[in-house]
This record gives C-alpha cells, sequence and structure tokens, in this order.
C-alpha cells in the first residue's frame, strides 16, 4: 500500500519527516512526499520508494485553516490531502492541525450524517491491549448526538484495527453512577443506554488505562486535557524512573523488565505516534507536531495499517445500521 506524507509538517520537518520516510520505505512502504520538490530532493536523494510531488507553499503552525483552503492551494497539506483522495490512500501530517482538519473535510468529504467528525486516540491498558479515546481535540463543543457518533465510530475503529469483535463503551465523566456529570453527560449516557451499543456506563478519570473498557467518548475539550496529561505524567515517570538508574550503566534482568513496560506508555512511542481523524471518506492521520524521525516512520506504518482495516467502509456500514433501528 501507499501512503501521502506532508513533508512540510512540524516543528523538525523537512529533515526529520524525510528521515522518517526513508525508514517507512525501507518497510516497503510507497510514500508519495508533498512539499517544495527542489528543497526535497536534496533531502531525498535517489532513495526508492519515495517519489516528490511539488507543492511549493508552507503552511505554518498558526494559520487560520479557513485562509490555508483559500489562499494557499499548493500548499503540502492541501496538495497531499487531493492526491490521498485521487488515490484512495492515507494522508499523513505533523502540520498545523486545523489546517489538516480543514483540508480533509473539503477533500475527503464527511460521511452521511456526520456533522462532527472526532479525533481518536489509542491509549495503552495496563492488561496489554488498548482503549480508544475520541474525540481528542477536534471538537471542544459537542451536542449528545455527536457523542453517540463518536461511540459508534470508536467501536468501529476498535473492530477494525485492535481486533474487539464487541467493543464496550464507557462515557467519560465525574462519577460512574448513572446520575453523575453535566449535562451533556446526562443526556448522552441516556442515548448510549439505549443504542445497542455494548455500553458499560460512566467511567472515571482513573479508568483510562485500567482497561475496564474498550472504548471512551468525551467532548475534544476534555478529551485533548486528558491526551496531554495522560503523555505528561507518563513522560514524568519516564524521566524519574531514567534518573533513579546506576551510574554504572549496568541494570538487573528484573529493571530491564520494568523499564520496558514503561516504555509501552511512551508518548513518543511507535503505537501512539498519532490519531485519525473520523467520521470522513478517507484517512487523515495526524502526528504530534514535535514528531521527529522515529515519530514519523511509525505514524507512516500505522496510517498503512489504518488504511488497510476497511475502517471507513466499517464506520459507514454501523452508522447506517445504527440509523435503520
Amino acid at each position: 500500500m501507499a501512503i501521502v506524507l506532508d513533508a512540510m509538517g512540524g516543528d523538525h520537518a523537512p529533515e526529520e519527516v524525510v528521515q522518517g520516510a526513508k525508514a517507512a520505505a525501507q518497510n516497503g512502504l510507497k510514500i508519495y512526499l508533498t512539499g517544495p520538490e527542489e528543497t526535497l530532493r536534496e533531502f531525498v536523494g535517489e532513495t526508492s520508494g519515495i517519489e516528490i510531488i511539488d507543492a511549493p507553499e508552507i503552511v505554518s503552525m498558526s494559520e487560520s485553516p479557513a485562509e490555508v483552503l483559500r489562499k494557499k492551494p499548493s500548499s503540502s497539506i492541501v496538495v497531499g490531502v487531493k492526491l490521498a483522495k485521487e488515490k484512495g490512500i492515507p494522508f499523513v501530517s505533523a502540520g498545523n492541525t486545523g489546517a489538516c482538519m480543514a483540508s480533509a473535510l473539503f477533500g475527503f468529504g464527511r460521511l452521511p450524517g456526520i456533522k462532527r467528525p472526532p479525533i481518536a486516540s489509542l491509549f495503552p491498558q495496563i492488561t496489554g491491549g488498548s482503549t480508544t479515546i475520541l474525540d481528542v481535540g477536534a471538537n471542544v463543543d459537542c451536542s449528545s448526538q455527536n457523542l453517540l457518533h463518536f461511540a459508534i465510530m470508536g467501536c468501529a475503529y476498535s473492530k477494525a484495527v485492535c481486533g474487539v469483535e464487541n467493543p464496550s463503551v464507557g462515557l467519560l465523566s465525574n462519577g460512574e453512577e448513572d446520575e453523575k456529570g453535566n449535562a451533556l453527560v446526562l443526556e448522552t449516557h441516556q442515548l448510549l443506554k439505549e443504542s445497542g451499543l455494548n455500553f458499560i456506563g460512566n467511567v472515571e478519570g482513573f479508568d483510562v488505562l485500567s482497561g475496564k473498557c474498550d472504548v471512551i467518548v468525551c467532548d475534544g475539550f476534555v478529551g485533548n486535557i486528558l491526551l496531554k496529561t495522560t503523555e505528561g505524567v507518563a513522560t514524568a515517570l519516564l524521566k524519574l524512573a531514567k534518573s533513579a538508574l546506576p551510574e554504572s550503566g549496568d541494570l538487573s534482568p528484573d529493571l530491564m523488565q520494568v523499564l520496558g513496560k514503561l516504555n509501552k506508555y511512551n508518548p513518543k512511542s511507535q503505537e501512539h505516534t498519532g490519531a485519525p481523524l473520523l467520521g470522513i471518506q478517507g484517512i487523515c492521520y495526524i502526528v504530534h507536531g514535535s514528531a521527529n524521525a522515529k515519530t514519523i516512520e511509525g505514524a507512516c506504518l500505522n496510517a498503512q495499517k489504518v488504511g488497510q482495516s476497511g475502517l471507513v467502509e466499517l464506520i459507514a456500514s454501523e452508522l447506517q445500521e445504527r440509523k435503520g433501528k
């Protein structure tokens, strides 16, 4: 399979992006790299498996998404989404998130019935699996109907990408009791109870990594804070663990095992390098702006996996099935 990669997205573009693309290409992945051709040629060289698509305009992290669509049609983001749509393959970018989302919504289009496409992120469970959490930042203001759609799409993602046959769904709240939560949570709780999904009720913050359920639903304001807080805690724990290592560098097998388990929660590990925007008629895989080459490599491979999973078709089918009930 192939993907389209925005070469100019992120804090360390294009050097780190191209290095990540080269590593992914060595795994047999075909990569269309969008950005200024003359600049990219210098970094790509004669690497096989990478094709440069000229996109001379650059999008900064601070630019308005609407302005990008109107004034920069030749940017690496807009050109990349258009090419991904034409070829039916994923688009990957560590660039301006708003511009990526706007371009994806305009270029791919929404799935029927979806008004608020969410970003879905996989959180590692202490039991060994992954929990799909959405929305983690695309929509700060949501309705209960939006959150119901998030649950349906999250279940499809858990099935297609994580291999969970009948995903359990939890609603993030400030208490597990049915009567806990703000007005949005209370209204959504009732919709989820009547949805026919495998809804287990409200879950709390400490359930995020516990493995209590396969999908957790919340609005993008709460989800983004949750994502960054969890990443911050994980990063702090890893730094504390490394600072306590013996100066000799001699590590016992037990300590090596502990560090290996802790690294599962490293936000920069390959399985946690980005997240797809769901509810669109294509795959837009959004990556951390601070992405390095290893992060980009992981994002490319993860986007390939999502693209091959049949996720878009499954979401469309699940939405249609729920609509008919």
